[in-house]
């Protein structure tokens, strides 16, 4: 914050580079921006594992929540920085202003998050906290694909099935299912070793899993075992026909 705070201080917006000096304009901006920040982070957090809890669209439920801080920001930013608010012609300029920095947390944040994530597939960093190594994973039977590896020691069964959810990416199991915060494709991969295929391009299936295959009109329904029902993507269908995930037309 204070390398952003430097560059927007340097810069001088609305009219701040004729009031104060460089230090006086980068303790300013410092200090609205720090309010975005101690205001915006803790509410991505809740919200996350709220949308998690109730089954929410992550993503969906995170802007909406740090759009609704623009308020509470616009008003903090009344109070700190009053002759900014007064340069920005009131709350008629200030609250898209505080959009636009809320927003830059919110994107910051998620960088940041999947910045650690690749670095952690790389081992260069520990693996984040929301995806666990269950205990006695070292001794795992190697037949095990390494997605395994992220779910907790409650997961129930083998990996039926992969959904991607937003930024999330819906493992189905036997007895339940879990999020973990990565790419689908990312997810795919670390499936290496069992029979699968992408059926949609939001959804992989382990050909083991497979219940019974049913047409629906020019493309196909799968349902798998637990009663889970995935749909086929249309260009999908030839190539499922050649791998024997379908049945022949």
């Amino acid at each position: 914050m204070l390398l952003l705070a430097g560059i927007i201080g340097f810069m001088g917006p609305f009219g701040t580079y004729m009031r104060d000096g460089l230090p006086g304009r980068i303790g300013h901006w410092w200090l609205l921006l720090m309010g975005a920040y101690i205001l915006v982070r803790p509410v991505i957090w809740l919200l996350r594992r709220l949308a998690l809890r109730i089954d929410l669209s992550v993503s969906i439920t995170v802007f909406s929540g740090v759009s609704l801080c623009v308020v509470p920001l616009a008003f903090l930013w009344r109070n700190v920085g009053r002759t900014a608010f007064r340069d920005l012609d009131g709350f008629t300029g200030l609250l898209p202003f505080s959009f636009l920095c809320a927003l830059t947390v919110l994107v910051v944040t998620h960088w940041a998050e999947q910045t650690d994530r690749r670095l952690a597939q790389r081992g260069i960093l520990p693996p984040p906290a929301d995806a666990p190594r269950p205990e006695g994973a070292a001794a795992t039977s190697p037949a095990e694909p390494a997605l395994r590896h992220r779910l907790s020691a409650g997961f129930a069964g083998p990996i039926l099935a992969l959904q991607s959810e937003d930024h999330y990416v819906r493992v189905h199991g036997a007895g339940g299912s879990e999020l973990l915060l990565m790419r689908l494709r990312d997810a795919i991969a670390e499936m290496e070793g069992v029979a699968g295929a992408q059926v949609h391009r939001s959804w992989w299936i382990a050909h083991r899993a497979i219940l019974r295959c049913d047409p629906a009109g020019r493309s196909w329904l799968i349902t798998l075992d637990g009663g889970l029902s995935v749909p086929v993507a249309r260009d999908s269908v030839a190539r499922l026909q050649r791998a024997g995930f379908l049945p022949a037309s």
